[in-house]
């Protein structure tokens, strides 16, 4: 019994020897190393003007076979290094230094200090305002938390009823201020003229303005504002002044003005008839007597001109033309004293003939008589000096006026008649007078169309051609009375 107790007791010594062997074995390839854990974050951001608080660290002491986990032993030596600096705006290190035995390790904290803050704006505190005066600024500050006094940095913009300062700091931020202040426009509005200027228009044609627009900076569309002053005398050439005068709400004026040209057309070569050359001519028609005289005309082979008015048949009017004789305007009414009424009424009355010519014949003639004559003198009545003036302007305009050397008698006046005889002696004895020219007659008298083959026979027999007007021919112009 007791041998065998002493060699249980000798087999639980061998085995306590055997492990103890086998942890200092194991004990002795263990391989430790020394960790440092951060407390907090590895990278903080601190706000400038904050104080960095240090989180700390933690050592452990780690085994690759055995403590594993880690054991936090007491007697670690730390060192602590850093070259934060808080007043400076940038990227800093934390170096942490753990010792214990112959076990060390570090670990690094990175601290960027930073600047998000806004700059402030200080508006100094404005005097009383009046609308409609230009605001006065009445002073400003910026500050910046690190940059201190950027007063000198901040922009500003001053629109209608606003005035915005901003302002940016060495980080990047930006700072806002505005204050209100009452609208304020020194700006006037603008006009633009359609057409622009100088801008021509024929002589002759009345002006029609050509159009324009205005816009306020504040205001928006004050076209409707616009007052026009002055007046194109569209029947004289020359250069003449239109005024576009506009105010927006503050009282600023814009004045612009267009020049109006009043352009002649250019006035064709009068060119002289050869040898003895007659233009027979005709006023007043077109009558029931005027298709005779185209038969008789006809039947000489001559051509004529006929001074057309806006009665009569205006068939006639077609076969005036096809039948080769020239057409040229008279008058649309006849009334002496409604076309002489002053420029603009005869200008009417021409421009309406001349379209009604156009629109029964298709001829757009330039070929013209006044009434009366250009030595007439009822236009006395209404205006003075009027046939001075159209005499002119009708030229200008384009059109060619003639009047005439040879007179029938058959209208009134002098050698007045109303015999065929006593027509055609009138007109072959100014024939014969004058050589070459213009005879005027009137083909709402029959007794003047009868007279027209008589006329005929004795001049071919005499060496005489008939021949139509052109805008070439001689006017044979009469004295100017008025």
């Amino acid at each position: 019994m007791k041998k065998r107790w002493l060699w249980g007791l000798g087999i639980l010594g061998g085995a306590a020897l055997t492990l103890a062997g086998l942890w200092l074995m194991v004990f002795r390839v263990n391989e430790f190393s020394l960790d440092i854990r951060l407390r907090g974050d590895s990278q903080v951001t601190l706000e400038y003007g904050q104080h960095y608080a240090e989180p700390g660290a933690e050592a452990s002491l780690r085994g690759s076979l055995l403590l594993k986990q880690g054991w936090s032993p007491e007697e670690v030596r730390w060192t602590t290094d850093s070259d934060l600096d808080e007043e400076r705006l940038g990227t800093y290190t934390v170096t942490y230094t753990a010792a214990y035995r112959d076990y060390t390790a570090q670990a690094r904290r990175q601290v960027t200090v930073v600047d998000t803050q806004r700059p402030v704006i200080t508006l100094t505190e404005d005097g009383p305002l009046e609308p409609e005066v230009r605001y006065e600024e009445a002073g400003f500050s910026a500050w910046d938390n690190y940059d201190g006094d950027i007063t000198d940095r901040v922009e500003r913009y001053e629109t209608l009823g606003l005035v915005t300062y901003a302002v940016m700091d060495s980080s990047g931020n930006w700072g806002y201020a505005s204050r209100e202040i009452p609208p304020y426009d020194g700006q006037p509005p603008a006009v633009t003229l359609e057409g622009g200027t100088p801008y021509a228009i024929p002589l002759g044609v009345p002006y029609e303005e050509p159009g324009f627009t205005a816009v306020d900076n504040y205001d928006g569309d004050v076209t409707d504002a616009v007052e026009v002053s002055g007046e194109v005398c569209w029947y004289r050439r020359g250069t003449y002044p239109i005024t576009y005068t506009v105010r927006d709400d503050f009282g600023n004026e814009a004045v612009y003005e267009r020049l109006v040209e009043v352009t002649p057309a250019p006035r064709p070569k009068v060119v002289q008839p050869p040898g003895k050359t007659i233009f027979l001519t005709f006023d007043d028609g077109p009558s029931s007597h005027t298709r005779q005289l185209l038969d008789v005309l006809d039947a000489y082979g001559v051509k004529a001109t006929f001074f057309v008015t806006g009665g009569g048949d205006p068939d006639i009017l077609t076969e005036i033309v096809s039948r080769g004789h020239a057409i040229g305007i008279h008058t649309l009414s006849h009334e002496y004293g409604e076309i002489y009424a002053s420029p603009e009424a005869y200008f009417d009355d021409l421009y309406g003939m001349q379209a009604y010519i156009l629109e029964k014949t298709g001829v757009k003639t330039t070929l013209m008589r006044f009434p009366g004559g250009s030595s007439n003198t009822v236009s006395r009545k209404s205006w003075e000096g009027l046939m001075t003036l159209l005499t002119e302007a009708v030229q200008d305009a384009g059109f060619q006026y003639f009047d005439w050397n040879i007179y029938s008698g058959d209208a009134g006046g002098a050698g007045a008649t109303k015999k065929a005889s006593g027509v055609a002696e009138n007109v072959i004895r100014g024939m014969e007078e004058e050589g070459t020219g213009i005879v005027l007659q009137h083909d709402i008298h029959g007794f003047s169309v009868e007279a027209v083959e008589d006329i005929l026979i004795w001049g071919l027999n005499n060496g005489y051609h008939f021949d139509r007007l052109t805008e070439n021919s001689p006017g044979y112009h009469h004295p100017v009375n008025n």
